[in-house]
């Protein structure tokens, strides 16, 4: 055997020793510390690729249809709520088969309301899973945090629909949580509802689960060396598998899946390794007692490039379970990695390649496909805690309480307050308490972080912290910096981020030359960036720039030397730049930016805009780099647009908002063009031939990938033309959601093939109505705040709508139709105060009729269009002149009847009879028909769940 075999092979078998003999190992920390220090050459490693392993082929698809029926045949079971716990060790794909079983169409199909919750941390708490329902199950964020306010709203959404709820990652959970999400939420749900819960403690399968936990197995040989193969060979690579591959995949991994993929993204990459694996018999050589999930991870750690270990090693100090941001992690890592002279390996694409390698998962993008921030996994994590005690030597300290200013705080390290080097705060923190500390005798301090304490200002003994690279006052309340901040000279990262409170910047900030990220996102309240910024030739992230009008403030020259700067730039006040030559001197072309937004404020360009400013001139000079991906354009009053904007082949998405041009730019043929938003644009009249662009002929296609268009506050835009194109095809082929908002003069919208799902017409003129007889494909249509002066009959076209939403009509109108659609499933009539009376025929289709808010309506009758009429939820609120729902009876299939704040409401005891298949009964506001149902609680006995104001009753009693 080679020497260099041989000492891979020696320092291989250490790893496993040492962690075979952890808990005995008195000398583990001297010996992980010499086996790191006897890495891998760097030049055997190859740098990963970026790529998303298809984890989902490699998934035993057996498990997956096993635990699919149980799920899906919940309702043949008695129970009303199924708890299924997916049980199993870290790693082992509890979340990937929970995912497939949520994402299958069939259990789209089957249940209506559906919400993934990620538990943060570790330990399931009401308000976050609170929160996460309503924000997977309808796509809002809740802030609310009173208890019985969410009860109330996550009850609502909940309230005897079929409903599939996954809790994806509980390690810990009280009793007393779990019994209140039984008895205020669950216990609403309709029959055949399924809570599945991945885990991999039983205690907490225990607590929750109603039924036989699915325990995940092992994997076979076959489909571990199956997994292997896949992940340590490219695809145009040939695969050899040999004996030894064999037997050392099955000696170190064994079918855990988690040890699988990181031994086998590893190998792909590691060229020595991977021929080790194939050529020797590592059971024989380095005598393995038996497969083991940590070595493994502490071997491909091992194995990694040393900028890489490092960037690892760091996400250990944020608490296992948390989401962590991809730019905190880099930032932190350049803060703590320059003393060692190679930060400038550094930079996003490590968080990249360790998501190629399976260290991270639950990865989330932003629009430009750039990874937002990412979860390590427990096992990992340990691993990791390790690495950056060993070889980063980490001295880390948490603080627990702080002051509003900073100056004093108290906190626990694993060293004194002078010798501690990266300082963050406990999940725990809190404004005030017993502060023994101040920032001052933190000497040594590489790295701070205090965002969301709430603290208000920065004492000015920041300066003694000279050795500070790092500070992060993102989401704190703080107005101003103090000046003595300039004299941190080996600051490289500021991140100010949601400052939304910080008013100005010190003005000697030109002199942290070291800067490599001045995080100003969001920063609402910033009048302008003092001058100087153009010395901060290092700096590569710069979210905002907002220029003044005095020679003190940052000007577009200033931009001239940052030609490292990349991601996202927004530059505000473009009314205070100096002319075109200051706006030719920003060399935007020269920066690699994914988003660019440029920005004039109407407010203050009336006043100090002279005649000299020539806007075309301004803005065509601020041509960016070509793969930008994002452009947003917001206050601009040129009379035309350049060209360069026709030419960005790269873009994605493009906003235009609140601009003084009467024609768009050309458009139409940017191929990657996927999102389009016309704002504000008060002098638009026409939408022509000039936006869709030159076409080299008659099948060239128009808007090639556009799937969602927005057209807000145009008001005198009156025509839109579809360029007579001789096929219809060729225009927006892909387009998937329209939305038309505060148009009041235009009448007519093109045709559109029929790829369009979701069209909103908001506060327009009602003729534009007329132009629905050219839509046949629609899944959902929303009238919002209109004044309808054509026959509501024009909505009939719409024969194939699912979905109809009549939001605040403000005309005086009655409603007469609904035979005429025959695939409509769900209608809304919301907020209509000029309603009198509906009357209407029910499709043998529609399953769910809402009313709420008509304050004027008098008359609800329905008639069920046929026997097989599928109506299964009716609800009506706070409709006061509502006294019945005339022949409601004829609704034979209705599951769910609520009635909320018609006061004088009146149901009769035949009506109740006649609904034998009703489950579900919420009576509110309607005092007289509650003290009725009380008094007498046959009329509701047969009834499985009624709430009668806000509790459940048991009519049984």
């Amino acid at each position: 055997m080679e020497a260099s075999a041989k000492s891979f092979l020696d320092s291989l078998r250490n790893i496993f020793e040492i962690v075979h003999h952890k808990e005995s190992a008195t000398d583990y920390n001297d010996v992980l510390q010499k086996i790191f220090e006897d890495t891998p050459h760097v030049d055997e490693f190859i740098k990963p690729v970026v790529r998303v392993t298809e984890f989902l082929i490699l998934f035993d698809m057996d498990l997956k249809e096993l635990l699919f029926s149980q799920v899906t045949d919940a309702h043949k079971t008695s129970k009303q709520l199924s708890v299924i716990p997916i049980v199993g060790v870290c790693g082992s794909g509890k979340t990937t088969l929970a995912r497939l079983v949520y994402d299958d169409r069939e259990a789209t199909n089957q249940f209506k309301v559906r919400a993934w919750v990620k538990v943060e941390g570790h330990e399931l708490k009401l308000l976050h899973a609170a929160h996460g329902i309503l924000k997977s199950a309808l796509g809002i964020s809740c802030s609310i945090d009173d208890v019985d306010e969410l009860d109330e709203i996550v009850r609502d959404t909940l309230h005897y629909e079929r409903c599939l709820i996954v809790f994806d990652g509980i390690e810990s959970m009280s009793k007393d949580s779990w019994s209140h999400m039984v008895k205020h939420w669950f216990d609403f749900v309709g029959s055949g509802s399924v809570v599945l819960i991945t885990t991999s403690r039983s205690d907490v399968a225990n607590l929750v689960g109603n039924h036989t936990p699915f325990e995940l197995p092992q994997l076979s040989e076959y489909a571990a060396l199956s997994m292997y193969r896949h992940l340590a060979y490219d695809s145009l690579e040939k695969d050899v598998t040999t004996t030894f591959m064999a037997k050392n995949v099955a000696a170190l991994c064994g079918g855990d899946s988690l040890s699988l993929r990181l031994f086998g993204s590893c190998m792909r990459y590691h060229s020595k390794l991977r021929e080790l694996v194939s050529s020797v018999d590592f059971s024989d050589v380095m005598r393995l007692p038996a497969p083991d999930a940590s070595a493994v991870i502490l071997m491909c750690v091992w194995a990694l490039p040393r900028h890489l270990r490092h960037c690892f090693a760091l996400c250990s100090i944020f608490p296992k379970g948390y989401p962590l941001n991809t730019q905190k992690i880099i930032r932190m890592s350049i803060a703590h990695l320059d003393c060692y002279h190679y930060f400038s390996d550094i930079d996003d694409s490590c968080i990249d390649q360790l998501i190629s390698m399976s260290f991270f998962t639950d990865v989330t993008y932003n629009d430009c496909g750039e990874v937002v921030d990412f979860r390590m996994p427990d096992l990992i994590h340990t691993t990791a805690e390790d690495v950056a005690r060993i070889v980063l030597e980490l001295k880390l300290g948490r603080i627990y309480s702080i002051g509003d200013d900073a100056a004093t705080l108290s906190f626990v390290g694993n060293c004194e307050s002078e010798d501690v080097e990266t300082l963050i705060l406990a999940p725990t923190i809190y404004l005030g308490g017993v502060l023994d500390c101040s920032l001052a005798q933190f000497l040594d301090l590489h790295s701070l972080d205090l965002s969301c304490s709430g603290i208000r200002m920065l004492s000015e003994d920041i300066c003694a912290l000279e050795e500070l690279r790092y500070l992060n006052l993102s989401y704190t309340l703080i107005e101003m910096l103090p000046d003595s901040i300039t004299d941190l000279s080996e600051l490289r990262t500021l991140d100010l981020s949601w400052c939304y409170h910080l008013k100005a910047l010190p003005e000697r900030l030109r002199n942290l030359t070291q800067m490599r990220h001045l995080d100003l996102y969001r920063c609402e309240s910033l009048s302008h960036l003092p001058s100087g910024i153009g010395y901060f030739e290092n700096l590569t992230s710069m979210p905002l720039l907002v220029l003044g009008n005095d020679s003190d403030c940052a000007c577009l020259g200033d931009l001239q030397r940052l030609n490292k700067l990349r991601g996202r730039l927004e530059i505000r006040n473009l009314e205070n730049a100096r002319g075109t030559s200051d706006a030719k001197s920003a060399e935007l072309r020269f920066k690699n930016l994914d988003h660019l937004g440029l920005s004039w404020s109407w407010s203050s360009s009336s006043q100090s805009m002279g005649d000299e400013y020539d806007w075309f001139e301004v803005l065509e000079e601020l041509e960016p780099n070509e793969r930008l991906k994002v452009l947003d354009l917001t206050g601009y009053m040129g009379s035309k647009f350049p060209r360069w904007i026709s030419f960005m082949y790269n873009l994605i998405k493009i906003s235009i908002s609140d601009c003084g041009c009467e024609k768009l730019p050309a458009l139409g043929q940017l191929p990657r063009l996927e999102e389009l938003q016309l704002k504000g644009m008060r002098y638009i009249k026409r939408i022509g031939p000039e936006i869709y662009g030159d076409r080299d002929g008659e099948h060239d296609v128009t808007f090639p990938s556009l799937k969602k268009l927005g057209l807000y506050d145009l008001p005198m835009l009156f025509e839109w033309s579809d360029y007579d194109l001789r096929h219809s095809s060729l225009l927006f082929p892909r387009l998937e959601t329209l939305t038309v908002e505060g148009c009041p003069q235009l009448r007519y919208m093109p045709y559109y093939p029929n790829t369009l799902l979701h069209l909103t017409v908001c506060n327009s003129s009602g003729g534009i109505l007329q132009s629905l007889t050219r839509f046949g494909v629609l899944c959902s249509v929303l009238i919002k705040d209109m004044e309808i002066d054509v026959p509501l009959t024009y909505l009939t076209s719409l024969c194939n709508v699912q979905k109809l939403v009549l939001f605040n009509i403000k005309d005086e109108l009655t409603i007469r139709l609904l035979a005429e659609f025959p695939n409509l499933v769900h209608l809304g009539i919301l907020h209509c105060h000029q309603l009198r009376s509906i009357r209407f025929f029910i499709s043998p289709s529609l399953e769910k009729l809402h009313i709420s808010d008509c304050p004027n309506l008098s008359l609800i009758g329905v008639t069920s269009y046929s026997i097989s009429s599928h109506l299964k939820e009716l609800v009506v609120e706070d409709c006061p002149l509502v006294t019945q729902v005339e022949n409601m009876s004829s609704c034979l299939s209705l599951r769910k009847l609520i009635i909320k704040g018609c006061s004088e409401f009146k149901i009769d005891h035949g009506e109740l009879n006649d609904l034998k298949k009703l489950e579900y009964l919420l009576i509110s506001g309607c005092p007289n028909l509650e003290r009725r149902l009380r008094k007498d609680t046959s009329l509701i006995s047969r009834i499985p769940c009624v709430i009668l104001g806000d509790r459940k009753v048991s009519p049984h009693v």
